[in-house]
């Protein structure tokens, strides 16, 4: 396994080893599936504070993850499970600045570690929850992008289909749109390829994810 695949692994709780057991289509990348809502947060003076993620991981990662713990008897699993697993994924992440990058037209946002971070399960599925704050708010007016991707494309992300991006307490006549990128070919590239990849890579951002959010 290589320091690459170590470092991922940890972070979305040994996926690698799951990923090679799962009965996927024959590609290299990506191993784990996302599912994700954004809501962009924006404070009385109509500034933006901050950034909450709703990431809901595929079925097959979902099992993994929760390979030998103990359900409670409703079937659900209790804090003393959800919470040692959301505290690994979002300190695990730092170091891919939680595959997300944002900017406005003339700065890059710099957000703080994540806070209200936590992890549910419904439908067999988990989903993590976490906000990242602005280090300092920037005003609403004019362009905001923001970019969700893997630089080493181990994770794929794609937008809910409904409701993908929310915008909470933006300022009136603010509008948004987000862009899908074609997910790269399968087969072109082998594992040796993306095992060399690392949180500095540009690869991922070629396939990022985007929402760009306009105010007046």
């Amino acid at each position: 396994m290589t320091p690459r695949t170590v470092t991922v692994a940890l972070s979305l709780v040994t996926a690698l080893l799951f990923a090679a057991l799962a009965p996927r289509p024959a590609q290299a990348h990506p191993h784990v599936w996302v599912t994700m809502k954004s809501e962009l947060v924006y404070d009385a003076s109509g500034r933006l504070t901050g950034v909450k993620q709703i990431w809901t991981f595929d079925d097959a990662f979902s099992a993994f993850a929760l390979q030998g713990m103990e359900k409670q008897k409703d079937g659900s699993y209790g804090d003393d499970v959800l919470k040692p697993l959301a505290e690994v994924n979002v300190t695990s992440l730092k170091e891919y600045n939680y595959f997300v990058v944002g900017k406005t037209a003339t700065t890059k946002l710099a957000f703080k570690d994540p806070v209200d971070y936590f992890l549910t399960y419904e439908n067999e599925l988990l989903t993590l929850h976490f906000t990242l704050p602005l280090e300092k708010p920037v005003a609403a007016k004019g362009t905001t992008s923001l970019e969700i991707y893997d630089p080493t494309a181990f994770v794929s992300f794609s937008f809910n289909e409904k409701d993908p991006v929310k915008l909470i307490s933006a300022p009136g006549g603010c509008t948004q749109e987000v862009i899908s990128p074609e997910p790269p070919a399968s087969g072109t590239l082998n594992e040796a390829f993306f095992s060399n990849l690392t949180s500095a890579s540009t690869y991922g951002a070629q396939f990022a994810d985007k929402i760009t959010v306009k105010c007046p």
